[in-house]
């Protein structure tokens, strides 16, 4: 094989400027013949490898591939097969991605989400038509399964797509046929053009987070700016959107849709933007609707609840509900929505035993299905009651406090009673709600006490170092971006207690923005979102891990919610001696 010597980002720099200037200064050519852009040879290995990559913003984007002696060969062939692809628009408006082929080897790493995880930089060769597949398409475009065989069907569908320019009748493969040592796996660096005349690498499609107030406040817009696009027509959001095949996934969850509007609120409060405030409000219209008054035997009760289908109210579902109008009174002070807030709140201490402890379903008819508890909906219940005794002429004096505290109260005292700390729920819900009573109660020792003991299970668990260096900051294996980030609410509510009780919260804030960079490059963005069939709908999206695809809005809402969080520590509390 040529030897590649490890590029830096100036050598890239260089090639995608010669690339760029190829793109915008040449006429346009007619298309390459079928043995100069697809040259088949029975080692690849024989000379320098690239592939060229320009994003698209409603389609997937072009890719062209270049051989030659030397990278600025390649570089030379790809972009002329590049020049004859796309169109002049897409060349002004798009960005070029560079990777570089290193490397070949003949051992299959193994294509299953975890294993690929390990080794996402490596490609895959297919002798004939002389394709080089990219990491990045394999996974966005399930072209290979967890056996490290070729889905036909699914390349074909890729490459009907025109971004490759290849021919899909050209690609004729067996769907039983495993990968077989013949097919070498090139192991590839790549790049991303600035637009500024400089490059920088990215590591399995993601450039190295920054995690500064600018860069957090851009993820959330970013996220908030997801949601817009998927708000539909009747003003909830679309649930879970993989965007591997551009569609949507299940059904909906009403606790989740008010937790969307939740988060909006929050985003609009940073930053003024009305678009995220009128889709809030748009969103809990929707879920409004679904308020129902009770069974005629508990009428004098005077509550109304969120009623999923099947008729069951749902404890956490009328909490969070409770919860978004409480945020869009507390940014707006419109108080449209009070009778109603008065109302949900009456059915959570309607669910509540003199003893504190919350039941977790109504049923507006016959009770169907075993008993069932969540271990969130209480804290959620808690954390709306506290919330709402604010606005309450009577404050912390109200019945409204009075069942919060008996709720965390329960908590504390019964269902985490004779736990040690790494054996307590990471119940970030209940955590914020101490952080609130902590606050209210003139910072009564209790509520730190037990925040302190839920904060120290969490950080016993974060991972402190891995073989990845971007599990770094996480939770579980594989880890999820959603996980990770209500760990990080949870520790952003710590930090406020213990500010509160002058006590030093570094080890918080260090543990938040470790976690923060694994959000991070769990969002899509510019250069991850390439080879998806529409980029644009997925920008801003929290997937659901580094391998796993699907946006659900609630990944969205707490990312969002946490990297907010994180972001006003920033702004106020500096680490730097």
């Amino acid at each position: 094989m040529t030897p590649v010597e490890v590029p830096d980002a100036a050598s890239a720099a260089r090639w995608l400027g010669q690339a760029r200037e190829l793109l915008t200064t040449s006429s346009r050519l007619g298309r390459m013949p079928q043995e100069e852009r697809f040259p088949s040879t029975e080692s690849p290995g024989d000379l320098v490898t690239v592939v060229l990559s320009l994003s698209r913003s409603a389609r997937t984007a072009r890719v062209t591939q270049g051989r030659g002696a030397t990278v600025e060969e390649a570089v030379g062939v790809a972009s002329r097969q590049l020049l004859a692809l796309a169109e002049p628009e897409e060349i002004s408006s798009g960005r070029l991605k560079l990777d570089v082929v290193l490397d070949w080897q003949r051992e299959a790493p193994g294509f299953g989400d975890a294993g690929l995880l390990d080794r996402r930089q490596l490609g895959y060769w297919l002798a004939e038509p002389g394709l080089l597949l990219l990491s990045e398409e394999l996974l966005s475009r399930q072209v290979m399964d967890t056996g490290g065989r070729l889905r036909p069907d699914s390349l074909r569908s890729y490459l009907a797509e025109d971004g490759r320019g290849v021919p899909p009748e050209l690609v004729e493969i067996e769907a039983s046929a495993p990968a077989k040592p013949e097919p070498n796996f090139p192991v590839v660096m790549s790049f991303f053009e600035d637009f500024q005349g400089g490059a920088y690498e990215l590591v399995r499609g993601n450039r190295q987070p920054e995690i500064t107030p600018d860069a957090l406040l851009s993820a959330a817009i970013a996220g908030g700016e997801y949601l817009l696009r998927h708000q539909l027509p009747d003003g909830s959001f679309g649930y879970n959107y993989d965007p591997r095949f551009d569609g949507y996934l299940g059904a909906s969850n009403l606790l989740r849709q008010a937790g969307t509007c939740y988060s909006l609120f929050e985003l609009f409060e940073k930053t003024g933007d009305e678009r995220f405030l009128v889709a809030g409000e748009g969103g809990l219209e929707s879920l409004l609707r679904f308020a129902r008054p009770p069974r005629p035997e508990d009428t004098e009760a005077g509550f109304e609840a969120i009623v999923s289908r099947g008729g069951r109210a749902k404890l956490g579902g009328t909490a969070l509900a409770l919860l978004a109008l409480l945020k869009h009174y507390e940014v707006t002070e419109d108080d449209r929505w009070r009778e109603k807030m008065d109302r949900l709140a009456r059915f959570l201490t309607f669910q509540q035993a003199p003893d504190g402890r919350f039941e977790h379903l109504y049923f507006l008819g016959k009770a169907e299905g075993p008993p069932f508890e969540s271990l969130y909906y209480p804290g959620e219940a808690v954390l709306a009651l506290v919330r709402y005794s604010r606005i309450h002429p009577e404050g912390s004096q109200s019945s409204w406090f009075n069942a919060a505290e008996r709720g965390a109260g329960w908590l504390m005292g019964v269902r985490d009673l004779g736990k040690t700390y790494d054996q307590l729920p990471h119940d970030h819900w209940l955590l914020m709600a101490l952080d609130e009573l902590h606050e209210l109660t003139g910072g009564r020792r209790q509520y730190y006490l037990h925040g302190r003991r839920i904060a120290l299970g969490i950080l016993s668990t974060q991972r402190q170092e891995d073989p990845n260096p971007e599990w770094v900051g996480t939770y579980y294996a594989p880890p999820g971006s959603t996980s990770t980030a209500t760990r990080s609410e949870a520790l952003i509510a710590i930090h406020s207690i213990t500010l509160r009780a002058e006590v030093d919260p570094g080890q918080y804030q260090i543990a938040l923005e470790k976690a923060a960079a694994f959000q991070l490059r769990c969002q899509f963005n510019e250069e991850n979102v390439l080879y998806l069939p529409r980029p644009d709908r997925s920008l801003g999206g929290f997937r659901e891990g580094l391998a796993q695809w699907s946006v659900r809005i609630d990944y969205v809402q707490h990312n969002l919610s946490s990297l907010l969080g994180l972001r006003e520590i920033l702004l106020t509390h500096d680490l730097t001696p």
